[in-house]
């Protein structure tokens, strides 16, 4: 009964994008600007959308602030490809982009902040208090590449890679308070010092609620529930003066989790606490050697603080880059760079033993990249990494890409992109034996592998792109094959082994587009996906089909409607990964996330307010997902039912 919810909206959708009538436009820039808009990530340059190599999609201001959102995992849910989820011991904790997710570490997924990644030696993808705490709306705009982009950023940057960039710095300062149901309650707030020779900006969030039922049989077949409850803190510092910069920003989330396992037994479930905090502090500077050649050098700390009721774990990492950038106008651009990563990790007993001894390592890399610039109709790219992981051989990983205009207002782009993703401390250093039953034999435990090659991932991006005066289409091929897959196999004394082994592959299609009228706009997005692994269809367990439409729409003076619905197909059985899976809870089935935003726009006092209703799973949507983590049970609830807060934002 609820696919007329799609037909009516779409219906409703495209009677709107046919309205070109004289009300008020809702953007400040011109269509073709919005739609073929500035993109650092691809290139790591700034570039035209229709010229830079690779796929990629961006989500705007306007549109992160227009269909509202409580926190990043939200945003991101709109996106081509992209699918948001987590785990019982990680929750929300998963970007998972054309289904590749192999295990509930977000390892597979690269995080910029304004073009610099953030990372984590512990397990690489520890990133659930960036989508939930994060202060989304600080952001000018998301850039989602879908494909490998290893050669320029190197580790995790293996499915994708999601850049946030945060505003320019402006004179008006905003401030948002909001609650709603479960209890929640928000506060965001924004401003900027403005200098002639630089600016410091600075946003904070916080956000907590009681939390939603979640209900479910664990691997025992026991019932038993609790309250998934959240608070979440954020503090951001940008700063530019002169050629130098300053980032600073401290997250923090904690959870309310199943546990360590999907089992009720042990600790009282209302002490089960997951909590996170990432930290990073970055100085940069740029050196114009001449007017065409630049050097960059950046040096930045990045610090992961984990824990729950067995243990705590801290990775400290130490990042510098260096980056020259020669312009050479309208014949291209070559970048030539290279990186030194020192991490340490280390972690402190809770009801268990300490699972990791501290460790120190240092990873490198080298990189090169030449693109075109003609005026011509071919423009093409090639590009190259070098990177040396301790106790393992180098990897090489080479990037490749044309660009065809057909005319001024369609394209062709066809690339090829290798990336990596090195075996992080969980699965390097790990050691935690679980002994032993009466003939003094271990019962169990986990073993890591220093020796662990990384895994590797080849893509191929074929698409074609069509820009008119008010939208903006691209269809989109991509065929990947992975290798020396990190998986884990019981040895003869029991203890699981981390290893490399086994294949996959991936294929799908992706078709996107947007259009722009004076009142609003439309998005829409519908993807395909499916893998294989040693002939096993569908091993990611990830939905096949996802179809998402949007709707921005200013419905009279000083009103603006924002319309979210996104369809997923059903998650694939646990059965596929594990045969002796138990089928306690229900099986996932297709669902449907609808979100409203409706606001009015204010004005006191020579100030501008918006008081603004949201709601998200508008229709109450009960959804399930595969159990990922042990899958000893099928199947455990994914999220919140119905959820609405009424805030107000006013700007001075």
């Amino acid at each position: 009964m609820k696919i007329p919810y799609l037909l009516i909206g779409l219906g409703f959708s495209a009677n709107l994008a046919a309205q070109q009538g004289n009300q008020d436009g809702l953007f400040a820039l011109s269509f073709e600007q919005l739609l073929n808009v500035e993109v650092q990530a691809p290139g790591k340059f700034s570039q035209p959308l229709d010229s830079a190599p690779g796929v990629t999609t961006v989500i705007s201001r306007n549109e992160i602030q227009a269909l509202g959102a409580t926190s990043l995992m939200d945003v991101l849910e709109r996106a081509p490809g992209l699918l948001m989820m987590g785990s019982f011991f990680y929750p929300n904790n998963l970007a998972v982009i054309r289904g590749l997710q192999l295990t509930h570490s977000n390892n597979e997924v690269l995080l910029l902040i304004n073009g610099r990644p953030v990372r984590d030696s512990f397990t690489g993808g520890e990133n659930f208090a960036f989508y939930t705490a994060f202060p989304v709306n600080s952001l000018e705009r998301i850039e989602i590449v879908r494909g490998p982009g290893s050669v320029l950023y190197g580790s995790n940057a293996f499915a994708g890679v999601i850049n946030l960039v945060t505003q320019a710095p402006e004179s008006q300062g905003r401030v948002k308070a909001a609650a709603g149901n479960l209890g929640s309650q928000e506060l965001q707030v924004q401003d900027a010092v403005l200098g002639e020779d630089g600016f410091v900006q600075w946003s904070a969030r916080f956000y907590q609620d009681d939390g939603w039922r979640f209900d479910a049989l664990d691997n025992n077949g026991n019932p038993g529930h609790f309250e998934a409850s959240q608070q979440n803190h954020a503090l951001m510092v940008r700063g530019e003066w002169h050629d130098w910069r300053l980032n600073a920003m401290n997250l923090v989330s904690e959870q309310g989790f199943w546990g360590s396992v999907s089992n009720w037994q042990g600790p009282a479930q209302d002490s089960r606490q997951v909590r996170s905090r990432r930290s990073l502090l970055e100085l940069g500077r740029s050196w114009h050697l001449t007017t065409q050649l630049r050097l960059d050098t950046d040096l930045s700390y990045n610090a992961s603080r984990f824990s729950h009721y067995n243990y705590n774990a801290n990775s400290d990492n130490l990042l510098f880059e260096a980056l020259l950038d020669y312009d050479l106008l309208e014949q291209g651009r070559w970048l030539l760079g290279g990186t030194a990563w020192r991490q340490r990790v280390s972690t402190e007993p809770g009801l268990a033993d300490a699972p990791i001894p501290t460790f120190s390592r240092t990873w490198y890399s080298l990189y090169s990249q030449y693109q075109t610039a003609s005026d011509g109709a071919l423009n093409w790219s090639f590009g190259a990494q070098y990177n040396k992981v301790p106790d393992v051989d180098a990897n090489y990983e080479l990037r490749a890409g044309l660009v065809y205009r057909l005319n001024e207002h369609s394209g062709v782009k066809l690339d090829y992109g290798g990336a990596f993703r090195a075996a992080y401390g969980v699965e390097t250093h790990f050691n935690l034996i679980v002994c032993c039953d009466q003939q003094g034999n271990n019962t169990g435990g986990l073993r890591g592998n220093p020796q662990l090659e990384p895994e590797r991932i080849s893509t191929i991006n074929l698409q074609y792109y069509r820009t008119t005066e008010n939208s903006r289409h691209a269809l989109t091929l991509f065929h990947s094959d992975l290798s020396h897959l990190v998986s884990r196999l019981r040895a003869s004394d029991r203890v699981l082994d981390f290893i490399n082994m086994g294949k996959l592959y991936s294929k799908g299609l992706e078709l996107e587009g947007k259009w722009l009228f004076d009142a609003g706009q439309v998005n829409y997005s519908y993807s395909y996906q499916h893998n294989e692994s040693d002939g096993i269809k569908d091993y990611s367990l990830m939905p096949n089909h996802m179809l998402k439409w949007g709707l921005i729409y200013t419905l009279a003076q000083d009103w603006k409607l924002g319309l979210q619905h996104s369809w997923f197909s059903a998650f694939h059985s646990n059965q596929i990964r594990n045969s002796n899976t138990k089928f306690y809870n229900p099986e996932p089935s297709p669902y449907h996330l609808v979100s409203l935003k409706l606001s009015h726009d204010l004005h006191w006092w020579h100030h501008h307010a918006e008081l603004a209703l949201t709601v998200s799973n508008l229709l109450d949507e009960e959804v399930y997902q595969p159990e990922i983590a042990g899958r000893t049970i099928n199947s455990h609830p994914m999220r919140s039912g119905l959820r609405a807060n009424l805030g107000l934002t006013l700007s001075w």
